[in-house]
């Protein structure tokens, strides 16, 4: 079974990923509600009492940038879940059985995958109309190319294995030796895939909701905090530069924990076969 190796890289980026997590549960000490607007703290800057100081509706950047973020990770986090699930079932049907079966699935991935994952998120927010279940289904359905292409590659490699010939002559159910045997052994690359899905996830939502289309009022995420502060970067910077900075930190912490020349690879094998 693959080991998965904790660079001083990866580290970090656990180390970023949790300060990124206690910020948000930081926000359920911090009593000033997300929507409540006061009139007479428009566009006041950072105080003692507001750090991140206050928009154009007198409402608190902080408490907003901390739910926004617990919002934008949320989505992310069920997104990824359905992108895994049948991302990781598809590939691996494709990879263990190839013929028809690897032939019908890879023609429909490839149509899908031949379309920009923001793209198509933005096709089905279009047609299904906006909102956290929309958004995360949406952002659900474009990761799963991308990551079955990664997982048929690893399972089409590990098939050819002894451990896998062997499995098959001691007559091992065909789901226990893909997902008992077969699984374990891609776990490097399984799990660096997750957190670039990730990753381009929380970047995807922040895309969505920038232009609008995200999750609906008083609710907010990271980008509709960016898309609100459009219209202030002169006057009041600080609204855009908070939720600019914690968007920024948690992709990086992302990035970091999914770099790695077996991500890289494994990435790069989607273009073969």
């Amino acid at each position: 079974m693959n080991k998965l190796k904790l660079t001083n890289q990866k580290k970090a980026g656990i180390i970023i990923i949790i300060c990124m997590i206690l910020f948000v549960l930081l926000g359920f000490i911090n009593r000033n509600p997300f929507d409540l607007m006061n009139k007479d703290l428009i566009l006041k800057g950072p105080s003692l009492l507001h750090p991140f100081g206050c928009d154009d509706f007198g409402r608190d950047i902080l408490k907003r940038t901390q739910s926004g973020l617990g919002i934008s990770v949320l989505i992310s986090f069920f997104s990824v879940f359905i992108g895994t699930v049948f991302g990781t079932l598809i590939g691996a049907l494709c990879g263990y059985f190839g013929g028809i079966v690897d032939d019908f699935l890879s023609s429909i991935i490839d149509v899908l995958f031949s379309i920009p994952s923001l793209l198509l998120a933005l096709v089905f927010v279009s047609l299904f109309g906006s909102g956290i279940v929309q958004e995360t289904l949406a952002l659900g359905i474009a990761i799963i190319p991308s990551f079955s292409k990664m997982m048929r590659s690893e399972f089409k490699k590990q098939k050819e294995l002894e451990y896998v010939k062997m499995a098959k002559l001691i007559h091992v159910p065909t789901y226990r030796i893909l997902f008992v045997h077969i699984l374990p052994n891609v776990t490097e690359t399984f799990v660096n895939c997750i957190f670039i899905a990730f990753n381009n996830c929380i970047l995807a939502e922040a895309g969505l909701s920038f232009m609008g289309i995200g999750v609906k009022p008083p609710l907010a995420t990271l980008g509709t905090l960016l898309s609100e502060a459009g219209g202030y970067i002169r006057s009041a910077p600080y609204m855009v530069l908070f939720p600019a900075l914690t968007l920024i930190l948690l992709l990086l912490g992302f990035g970091m924990l999914s770099s790695g020349e077996s991500f890289h690879n494994a990435y790069s094998k989607r273009f073969k076969n």
